[in-house]
């Protein structure tokens, strides 16, 4: 497996996971020719066990119909709900990725309150792609205020995208730095802009 886990943070991870009120469900999604499905499917698959009953994955292949009925359009996929994980979410992105598994589950959001306010504003739908590398150590930031946006406002998706695992993403939307968010295929930024400033980003480019 691409990401090894010590029992140190296994048992962070279980303590993080104990959060779950309730049985949580996220769905897998697998595909032909995915060189790091394997490593994805394992990695998930060790959370689920770590949440001692509270978390239940559904495993998917890409060509299935319920892949194209919720517009998860490559693999490896992590979903949960309109919070997406495309590629494995590994080094810095490992631990807030357990922790938004919580986040989903309660629908707990983490955003001042202004903040929120001008996100719900947003009554058409919004597609928040955020372009990330495991080291980097700025990128966490943006995949989580990008998920609570989604988390706020049901008309958002957002999409950690794992840049080098998708090159052809990558060179289609011109990656050369991350944290680069993407939003509605047509306007992007790049950096871990506060939150308030992320938010103006979006209401941008939606109107």
């Amino acid at each position: 497996m691409t990401i090894q886990i010590d029992e140190q943070s296994k048992e962070n991870v279980k303590k993080i996971l104990e959060g779950l009120e309730k049985e949580t469900k996220i769905m897998f999604f697998e595909g032909e020719n995915c060189q790091t499905c394997p490593d994805v499917k394992e990695l998930i698959t060790m959370v689920e066990e770590l949440s001692n009953g509270k978390l239940k994955v559904e495993y998917h292949n890409i060509s299935e119909d319920i892949a194209k009925e919720m517009k998860v359009d490559k693999a490896p996929a992590i979903v949960m709900g309109n919070v997406r994980y495309y590629g494995m979410p590994s080094g810095h992105e490992f631990g807030p990725f357990v922790e938004m598994i919580v986040f989903v589950s309660k629908g707990e959001n983490i955003l001042q309150n202004s903040t929120i306010k001008k996100i719900k504003k947003i009554d058409k739908p919004v597609r928040l792609q955020v372009f990330i590398t495991p080291t980097c150590p700025y990128c966490p930031k943006a995949v989580i205020i990008a998920h609570m946006f989604a988390i706020a406002n049901k008309n958002i998706t957002s999409d950690m995208v794992e840049a080098i695992e998708f090159p052809k993403e990558s060179q289609k939307y011109g990656v050369m730095a991350v944290p680069k968010i993407v939003i509605n295929e047509k306007h992007s930024f790049e950096g871990a802009y506060p939150e308030e400033a992320f938010a103006d980003e979006v209401l941008k480019a939606v109107e």
